[in-house]
């Protein structure tokens, strides 16, 4: 029984689909099933129900999905613990982060709490600045060549209750061209990104004001300055009486939140727990 046998069968068994253990663990489909068929004939038991190619993990693959999850754990943080005991230094991970950076802090916060050794060095550059991985996003038609989605979120209008649009549930983004739009400036990606659906709609929206910060957002569209377009899954709900959320019905908002690396940085085992970590993070957001 081989160590990477049992990573192949978690993954597997987290999702019940060969392909997408696939996709996740960076390896081709029939090596995930090679895998799985010599660990289930050397334990002498089958692990999934197949039906055609649909399986389903049965009573003795619980059993040892169960048994498995605290030993892998423990396996994972072995190197840094073996560090601590070699006095060797922390590894680090060059982080850009180019979306979602309001959850950056609760997302690491939460992972150094299992990894206290992997570190991070944090930038936010290009997509072509040298880094381990790169959080970043996009429309829903474009997605990376290396790199997982992770998010896919719905864009909101964030209106102040003062607004006449507060009396509405939805909206068509064609008919705010007279509106005074908040922004953020030119130097994130969500700013080109809704650019880009203000575009569809045909004109270019009126900016009152750009900032560098979603709460700054927040602030000014409570005090009623104008109305703003707004990522709910990565910047939350707006749980104030001065403003709230409308649905856009026209066009659909949406946006990919995606991690992408360069070629080989995923050979790297504490960039691989990162990413494992940071899309188990995402999915609780939906």
């Amino acid at each position: 029984m081989e160590l990477f046998q049992l990573r192949y069968f978690l993954t597997v068994a987290k999702y019940e689909n060969f392909s997408k253990a696939a996709d996740e663990l960076f390896i081709s489909q029939p090596s995930v099933s090679k895998a799985i068929h010599m660990l289930e004939a050397e334990l002498g038991v089958p692990l999934f129900d197949r039906s055609g190619k649909r399986i389903k993990l049965n009573n003795a693959g619980k059993t040892l999905q169960e048994r498995l999850k605290g030993i892998m754990a423990s396996l994972d943080n072995l190197p840094n613990e073996l560090s601590v005991a070699s006095g060797k230094s922390h590894e680090t991970i060059v982080l850009n982060v180019l979306a979602a950076s309001s959850l950056l802090s609760d997302m690491l916060s939460k992972f150094k709490k299992d990894y206290p050794l992997i570190n991070f060095e944090l930038i936010q550059k290009g997509k072509s600045v040298k880094c381990d991985l790169c959080i970043s996003s996009s429309l829903p038609n474009i997605l990376p060549n290396n790199g997982t989605l992770v998010l896919s979120e719905e864009i909101k209008l964030a209106v102040p209750m003062t607004s006449p649009l507060a009396l509405l549930n939805a909206v068509n983004l064609a008919d705010l061209r007279n509106e005074s739009f908040i922004t953020l400036n030119e130097n994130h990606m969500l700013h080109d990104i809704t650019m880009q659906i203000f575009n569809i709609c045909g004109y270019t929206p009126s900016v009152a004001f750009e900032s560098d910060s979603p709460q700054m957002i927040r602030e000014f569209v409570n005090a009623g300055l104008g109305i703003a377009m707004w990522p709910e899954s990565t910047w939350g709900k707006i749980n104030s009486d001065k403003a709230r959320l409308l649905d856009i019905k026209n066009p659909i908002c949406r946006r990919n939140i995606f991690i992408t690396w360069t070629e080989n940085n995923t050979q790297k085992q504490e960039v691989r727990v990162f990413l494992e970590f940071a899309k188990n993070y995402f999915k609780q957001l939906i």
